[in-house]
């Protein structure tokens, strides 16, 4: 598995002591090497769950050799023991997604009340979390804490058999199977800096990685927290694209990337009777009239958002 070389914190040293003095501040300093530590760890887990929030998030329970495990939206999610692992995800129909975490093997999970799994380590300029949602999606988190920080980070991706990546119109991540069906999406990537700025960002496909850049500058607040999320919700919506023509593939795809609860562009899908039925109007219209016709008030919400217009409305009249 590949993962991102972290830059690590120089730690300080002192040089001269005496062995008297090297036993006087033992114990001292240990302590207040766990009290920072632990302020660390609670300030960057603060981080993760400001910019995520936690209303949603499925509570993982730990097996005995450290992994984790959440069932949650007809998918179970598998997270590892430690920041170098990788989380899998299978949904209801067996397919099985890995995406290895760019983290440190020495920083072991750890939990919080609210679901979160931090993988931390005060000497790094980066940690790792991992989070489940209800709905069954799954989120890897970088906490970037100071400007030290790489600018970029590899998750490696192992897909189902005979899956691709692609990357959509809206800088999210499409994966769709051997026959054209939509297995699931990486959504279009964020970060957040302390002060809940966003911080450019995005994605790129490259050597069976997913790799996501974040574009810091001098004005940026530490700490900054970026998150590929994957879900898989699509392939229960998606699974009747048949066709594996360009236009199917395309306007298939994002249609199903933009099917999210709570969008306008869902409550347009949705009344339209789901992206198979959608797909199947589409193709029985030959101009942007017929489409409005045949969908009434969806047509303007989806011309709307750009990947959607891009792939299914701009090749018609």
């Amino acid at each position: 598995m590949t993962t991102s070389a972290l830059t690590k914190a120089p730690s300080a040293r002192v040089a001269g002591l005496t062995a008297a003095a090297l036993l006087a501040c033992t114990v001292p300093a240990l302590a207040a090497t766990d009290a920072t530590a632990a302020d660390t760890n609670t300030a960057d887990t603060l981080a993760v769950e400001k910019a995520t929030g936690t209303d949603s998030l499925a509570v993982p329970r730990t097996r005995a050799d450290g992994t984790l495990i959440a069932e949650a939206g007809g998918s179970r999610v598998e997270l590892p023991a430690m920041g170098s692992g990788a989380f899998t995800v299978t949904d209801s129909t067996g397919k099985r997604l890995r995406v290895g975490l760019p983290g440190s093997s020495a920083a072991t999970a750890r939990v919080t009340p609210n679901g979160t799994v931090v993988y931390s380590r005060p000497a790094d300029s980066v940690d790792v979390a991992a989070q489940v949602g209800e709905d069954g999606s799954a989120s890897a988190l970088i906490t970037m804490k100071d400007a030290a920080a790489p600018k970029e980070y590899r998750f490696a991706l192992d897909l189902p058999s005979g899956a691709r990546a692609l990357l959509d119109e809206d800088g999210g991540v499409l994966v769709l199977d051997g026959s054209g069906e939509l297995v699931g999406t990486f959504q279009a990537p964020w970060a957040k800096d302390a002060t809940g700025k966003p911080v450019p960002t995005s994605y790129r496909i490259e050597g069976g990685e997913l790799v996501q850049s974040v574009h810091t500058d001098a004005s940026t607040a530490y700490p900054v927290v970026a998150d590929p999320k994957w879900w898989d919700k699509t392939k229960e919506i998606a699974g009747g694209m048949v066709s594996d023509t360009w236009n199917s593939m395309k306007c298939g795809g994002a249609l199903a990337a933009a099917f999210h609860p709570g969008t306008a562009s869902y409550k347009a899908i949705k009344a339209a009777g789901g992206v198979k039925k959608l797909l199947a109007v589409l193709s029985g219209v030959n101009s942007k009239r017929g489409a409005a016709s045949a969908l009434g008030s969806g047509f303007t919400t989806l011309f709307g958002v750009k990947s959607i217009k891009k792939a299914c409305f701009d090749d018609l009249k």
